[in-house]
Parts: structure tokens; C-alpha cells; sequence
């Protein structure tokens, strides 16, 4: 029979390592998994030396490493920085692995590290690698006590399986009792997040962050809308400066300048809404937004002017939101209507003679804008993520380059529709998502971020999007499909249904979906309710009691059917308790040495005692009469209590 040599503890430990790797390479970045390669081949050199101060040069190293992953961590204090510090710490400890006593530290210090991931991991794929380091630490723990080789056969199997499997109850208590309080401390300012919408609209400020296929949100609409396109509002910029960047005006500032020139009316028709959005860990606090819904919840802050809305918080772990139907009506003030038309005429000479000669030969400005789209879509624009670098000149994109992406587009309309005295703002957010059909929702990633036009036509936000106007043909590369409504959808879906990749792809994110969202929804009032509604209630007293009872019941029916089945014999009830009646006895005599010690009228009582246990203790033909087996008990029983 094959036999796995379960003693070659280094080997196990190594599985360890790499499992424990799987359990957090998707939530670190690349150079910090780079880095724990490094440190792994280092432990892996330093274990085959042997010299005298190996520990002292470790503890070195230790330091380092320690200050290098503070740096890869933004400088920040945070759960995720002291969980990749523990994972270090197994990685240094293998270069140490020698005695036994090595070893038990390694394996429990992984089952430290396995139940702080299943604390504060939230994914599928993390949580199910943390339940096997678990598995296999028990059981390389059990095997420290073995001396041979252990077989693998289904005794062995069941009997580690049950063992690691006693943890489950222990991780279970750890999950619904233990506080999931963030920690995040940051003790520098450092280089800002490229997760998400950057503050300003410069010509080329999408071009890094839209290159990343990074999670940033889930959106579960509450009706199945396969086909339809969301636009998720994240910031608004409603100023174009000198440098012609165009910056938002900050919420405060909006309230002081413009709270009596706005006057915001809640639709009375509001539709009840299941819709859910996950968002993921952005260390900023924006959250996407759809233009009709609002969030249920009171610890939010809502933009009134720009139709937005901010946690009060950093975003430094998964959140999950309620939305629903929540349609507003605004009436602006003409002080407000020319703030959004404000714009610096004589910087775009060229802009502004093309615009007033297409708006003199338009019907109105629903035609004009309409016209601008035209023009985009007719007269060679092309959308590019890597155009020629013009800097700021939207002349220069307009009548010369033609070439660019979502911010060139948006802000040369924006600027066009000013020049015509239409109010207009761009507006960043995401667009389109990918649908997963099994749990009807819709997953948008970083590269995704899109920007578009927002203009006032009778008092209401109207959403223009130029990019979608450049013919299919033009487009010479993209990272999201989504934003092209002229795309040939069936050429898009040759590859889907023909890939079993993508498909395992849809499921595999449905279950980490459901399991996501089970995690991030027990949070700490949750957990508070649990305790509160399941381990401290009156109900729970009553249940745990009659729980209680029931088992007490339960096992003494079963010791009781026990010795009526087995015909068992209180013996050892019985010459203990002669040996603390008689001092003179004492637990290593035999029971022919007891027997004399006793006292003449003890002989007598208890002669046939004596005989049976001779009899049955060393007769192999000797069987107990139900009569003897119960006449014997009740003497026992009758002298140990009497």
C-alpha cells in the first residue's frame, strides 16, 4: 500500500506556506506578492545552513522585512498590514525548522493566520484556503505525536478529518462573537489611491486608472435588466480653471454660495426598491450612485447640487448598501443657471466661432447639442487610449488631433454647450458593468470609469454621452466594450458561449457573490443583534435548558443501557471505596490481599462479591446470571452510599 510519509514535517510545512500564499495573493498587490517570493526564497536557502548566530541573522531580516512591507502598505497601520506580517512570520520561521518545538509554533501560528483571514477575509477563495491550513495544521500536529509511517487508507482519513474537524465549532464562535472593529492607521501622507475618479478633468486623466480590471462595486438590480446600461455617478465638475482642468466645487462651498438659489422637491411617486450595491475597499470615501435612487442609510452624505453622495468614512472594507427609487425635482435660481454656463470665451476663440455659427443655424438647443454629436460621429474623430499629448488644448483635439477618449469628448461638449450659453457639467462615474446571469447582477470594475455631459433643458439634468457617438469603425483601442452602444453584439458574444472557461468564470463568481455578501451583511451590529436576540434571550435560556436536560437524559439512558446490555459490575466502585474505609489498603494490592485485610464480619459480607469478580474476572466460561449481575450491583450500591 502507498504510504505518505506524513514525518517529513519540512514538506508539509512548504504545503502550508503555498496554501496560506493562495489565501491572500488576490488581495495584495503585485510587488507585495513579489515580495513574499523573495522572502520564501530566502527562508528556503537559509534552512539548508546550519551556523551558530542563524536565529540572530533572522531576527535581522525580520526587522527589515517588517519596515519593507510598512512601506508596501502605504504606510499604514491597517488589518491587512498585521495579517501580512504574520504570513512573514511563517515564511522567516521555516528557515528555523528543526526540533519538534519549531514545528508546533510554525503549525499553530498558521492556525492563528488561518482564522484571522476567516475573520477578516470576505471572499471565497481566501476563506476556503484559510478552512484547509486549518485541516492540514491539525493534522501535522496530530502526526508530531506519530513514530512510523502513517498509512493512507479510510481509517486514517476519517480519523484526521474528524479531528480537524472539531475546529469548525471553535471558528464558528470566533466568526459570530469576535468585534470586526477596522483597524487603519495611517502615519504618513502617501501617493493616492488609483482606485477610482480622479479629483480633476485633465486631457489624459483616465488613461492610468482605466487600465486595471479591479472589483469596485456589485449592483443587484431588483428587476432582471440583462440588457440595460447603468451609469453610476461618482464625482461632478462644474468649473473649468485657468489651467482648463475641470475641478468640482466642494459641498460646503456649494451650500454657502448658492443655499437660496435651489430648491429641491421629493417626487411623490417612489417606487420601492430590493436593489443592493457591495462596494469594495477604495480607502476614499465616494460611493457610485444612480442618478434616480438614493441609499438607505442615515450615516451617508448626500450632494443636494450635484446629485451625490459620500460615506463619513474611508471605505477600508467591504460596505453593503440598500438603494431604492427616490426621483427629486429642482428648480434653479438664474444666478445658479449662469455659474454652469461660466466660461472664459476668449480662451477657445476657434470653439466659440464653430459654435456660434452651428447654434445660429439650429432649431433650438436640444438640436444644437444634437448637432454636436453629429459631428463627432461624422467628421473622423477616433477614440484612443493613448492619443497624441496635446495637454489641455481641447481646440487642438477638436480641429486637429480628433483623437482620444471618454474626458476629451465630455469636456470639449461641456464646453461647447457653455459657449452657447447651455448650463452643462461633466460627470465621472461607471458604465455598463458585466452580467452574470445566475445572480442577476452586474460587477464593474476599475476599467469601467467612464465620464459623460450633464445639461439643464427646463430645469432637469439631461445625460448626454459623446464618446458614444464615434462609429465603431473609429475605435482603434478600449479596455471596456460597455461604452460603445454601436458595437456588433452578436461578433461580441462568439467567444462567450463557446468558452467553458468564461461559463465555470459566471459561477464561480455567483457562489464568491453569495458568500461575499453574507459576510459583509454580519457586521458589527449584526453581530450585536445575534448575540443579543440569539445567546442572552429569555427564549434561548428555555431552549438551552430543555437542550440541556434532554442530553443530560440522553446519556445516562445510554450508561444505563450500557451496563444492562453488557451486564457490567460496579467492581471498581466497590474496592474503592473498601480502600478508604480501611487505611490499611491501598490501590496496588490484589484483591486476594484486600480480601484478607478485611475485618472477619467484612469477609463474611462481602465473600460472594469476591467470588463472582474470580469468576468472572478470570473464567473464561463463567457467565453472570441476570439475577447475580443484579443482586450484585444492589450490594455494591447499597454499601458505597450506606
Amino acid at each position: 500500500m502507498f504510504k505518505l510519509n506524513l514525518l517529513n514535517y519540512k514538506f508539509t510545512s512548504l504545503i502550508l506556506i503555498f496554501v496560506c500564499f493562495l489565501s491572500l495573493f488576490t488581495e495584495v498587490s503585485k510587488s507585495n506578492n513579489y515580495f513574499f517570493l523573495a522572502i520564501l526564497l530566502f527562508s528556503l536557502f537559509l534552512n539548508q545552513l546550519e551556523f551558530k548566530y542563524k536565529k540572530f541573522l533572522n531576527s535581522i531580516i525580520a526587522l527589515t522585512v517588517i519596515y519593507v512591507q510598512f512601506i508596501l502598505n502605504d504606510y499604514t497601520l491597517s488589518k491587512e498590514y498585521f495579517i501580512n506580517l504574520i504570513f512573514i512570520l511563517l515564511l522567516l520561521k521555516y528557515a528555523e525548522l528543526e526540533s519538534k518545538e519549531n514545528h508546533y509554533f510554525f503549525n499553530f501560528t498558521c492556525i492563528f493566520f488561518s482564522l484571522c483571514t476567516l475573520i477578516f477575509g470576505q471572499d471565497l477563495i481566501s476563506s476556503l484556503m484559510a478552512f484547509t491550513v486549518v485541516i492540514i495544521s491539525i493534522i501535522q500536529l496530530y502526526s508530531l505525536n506519530q513514530t512510523k509511517l502513517i498509512s493512507i487508507n479510510l481509517k486514517n482519513l476519517f480519523k484526521y478529518l474528524s479531528i480537524s474537524f472539531l475546529i469548525i465549532p471553535i471558528v464558528a464562535i470566533i466568526y459570530f462573537v469576535f468585534p470586526r472593529t477596522e483597524v487603519n492607521i495611517k502615519l504618513f501622507e502617501t501617493k493616492q489611491n488609483t482606485l477610482g475618479i480622479p479629483d480633476k478633468i485633465s486631457l489624459g486623466s483616465f488613461q492610468n486608472i482605466t487600465n486595471s480590471d479591479e472589483d469596485v462595486f456589485i449592483y443587484t438590480p431588483d428587476d432582471i435588466l440583462k440588457d440595460e446600461k447603468f451609469y453610476f455617478r461618482v464625482k461632478v465638475y462644474d468649473i473649468l480653471n485657468r489651467n482648463n482642468d475641470w475641478v468640482g466645487l466642494d459641498y460646503d462651498s456649494q451650500l454657502t454660495k448658492f443655499s437660496k438659489d435651489i430648491k429641491i422637491r421629493n417626487n411623490k411617486f417612489i417606487k420601492k426598491s430590493n436593489s443592493k450595491l457591495l462596494i469594495f475597499a477604495n480607502e476614499k470615501k465616494w460611493l457610485p450612485k444612480l442618478k434616480e435612487y438614493s441609499f438607505k442609510s442615515n450615516k451617508l452624505k448626500n450632494n443636494l447640487f450635484n446629485n451625490t453622495t459620500s460615506a463619513t468614512f474611508d471605505i477600508t472594507s467591504k460596505q453593503a448598501y440598500e438603494v431604492y427609487k427616490d426621483k427629486k425635482d429642482y428648480l434653479y435660481s438664474k444666478n445658479l443657471i449662469k455659474y454652469y454656463t461660466s466660461i472664459p470665451k476668449n480662451k477657445f476663440y476657434n470653439l466659440n466661432e464653430w459654435s456660434e455659427e452651428i447654434y445660429k443655424n439650429s432649431d433650438n438647443d436640444l438640436d444644437y447639442l444634437n448637432k454636436i454629436l453629429l459631428e463627432f460621429s461624422n467628421n473622423n474623430f477616433f477614440y484612443s487610449l493613448s492619443p497624441q499629448n496635446i495637454g489641455n488644448n481641447y481646440e487642438e483635439f477638436f480641429f486637429k488631433t480628433k483623437t482620444g477618449y471618454c474626458e476629451y469628448y465630455a469636456g470639449t461638449f461641456a464646453i461647447l454647450a457653455r459657449l452657447a450659453g447651455i448650463p452643462a457639467r461633466i460627470v465621472s462615474g461607471y458604465y455598463g458593468g458585466t452580467y452574470n446571469e445566475m445572480g442577476n447582477f452586474y460587477t464593474f470594475k476599475q476599467q469601467d470609469a467612464h465620464s459623460w455631459v450633464e445639461v439643464l433643458i427646463n430645469n432637469e439634468w439631461l445625460r448626454y454621452d459623446p464618446t458614444l457617438s464615434i462609429p465603431t469603425k473609429n475605435i482603434l483601442d478600449t479596455n471596456n466594450e460597455n461604452i460603445f452602444n454601436q458595437i456588433n453584439t452578436t461578433e461580441l458574444n462568439l467567444n462567450i458561449k463557446g468558452n467553458n472557461d468564461l461559463n465555470i468564470k459566471i459561477y464561480f463568481d455567483y457562489f464568491n457573490y453569495i458568500w461575499t455578501n453574507s459576510f459583509v451583511q454580519y457586521d458589527n451590529k449584526s453581530r450585536d443583534k445575534f448575540i443579543k436576540d440569539n445567546l442572552f434571550s429569555q427564549k434561548t435560556f428555555k431552549n438551552g435548558s430543555k437542550i440541556f436536560l434532554t442530553l443530560i437524559i440522553i446519556l445516562t439512558l445510554i450508561k444505563f443501557l450500557n451496563i444492562i446490555f453488557r451486564k457490567k459490575i460496579f467492581f471498581n466502585y466497590f474496592f474503592n471505596n473498601l480502600i478508604k474505609r480501611n487505611k490499611i489498603l491501598n490501590f496496588y494490592m490484589t484483591h486476594q490481599e484486600i480480601f484478607n485485610n478485611l475485618t472477619n464480619k467484612q469477609k463474611l459480607q462481602f465473600k460472594e462479591i469476591f467470588d463472582k469478580y474470580e469468576k468472572i474476572k478470570f473464567s473464561d466460561e463463567y457467565k453472570i446470571s441476570n439475577k447475580d449481575f443484579l443482586n450484585l450491583n444492589k450490594i455494591i450500591i447499597k454499601n458505597i452510599i450506606f
